[in-house]
């Protein structure tokens, strides 16, 4: 797949003008784990990780850290769906990943972006939730993390999207493997923990949310 850039003045068009559209659509409720640690604004070379209920999660965090310009990964299927969605995830600096084939471009293209300080976005499950089925986190974004040395910045939504509904977000804090594991040891057995690892904050995150709504 021929690599694009990403343009610019589209993507800031789209966020200007979608904002109010994101106002009435998402109405999001956003929650933080620690907001003097972490808010809104993304300093820095980061990895950006969330669950996956819906293609509308793209739009909702493009919108919610406005002030990054996010690349995410996105399945070829994207790529290929109509012309116009084509455009759009090129446009929006979508780096493409062909799940059905041996091919490493996205970890070099996503590398390239964080030695640059830029904001690499992850749905470590590969696909959205079917039925409320979700499905458990690859090793991808690990791998990713190890190489650049970028941290982790894990966001759970619970896509209720829709006018007439709200949606939730929580905003956790960055997370260093470093920090939890023995980055050295890339053994098979250490990164599947690692992945588990990451997939367990994440969904920290929406018990932690779902108890201050109760509230």
């Amino acid at each position: 797949m021929k690599k694009k850039k990403m343009n610019l003045f589209f993507l800031w068009f789209m966020k200007i003008t979608g904002w109010l559209g994101a106002v009435v659509f998402f109405k999001p409720k956003i929650y933080y784990m620690n907001r003097k640690k972490q808010g809104r604004r993304i300093k820095g070379a980061c990895i950006l990780m969330s669950n996956h209920v819906s293609l509308w999660d793209f739009f909702l965090y493009l919108l919610i850290f406005v002030e990054r310009n996010i690349r995410f990964l996105m399945a070829e299927i994207l790529f290929t769906k109509n012309p116009f969605m084509t455009f759009l995830c090129y446009a929006t600096g979508g780096i493409y990943v062909n799940r059905d084939a041996v091919n490493m471009s996205f970890l070099k293209e996503s590398l390239e972006t964080l030695k640059k300080g830029g904001v690499v976005g992850i749905f470590p499950q590969g696909r959205v939730a079917v039925k409320g089925k979700t499905w458990p986190f690859k090793p991808g974004i690990v791998s990713i993390a190890l190489h650049s040395g970028a941290p982790i910045l894990p966001v759970y939504t619970d896509g209720n999207y829709g006018i007439f509904k709200q949606t939730h977000v929580m905003i956790g804090e960055k997370i260093y493997l470093k920090d939890y594991f023995d980055i050295e040891d890339t053994s098979e057995e250490n990164i599947r923990k690692m992945t588990q690892f990451l997939q367990d904050k994440t969904f920290e995150l929406k018990d932690e949310m779902e108890r201050r709504m109760r509230k």
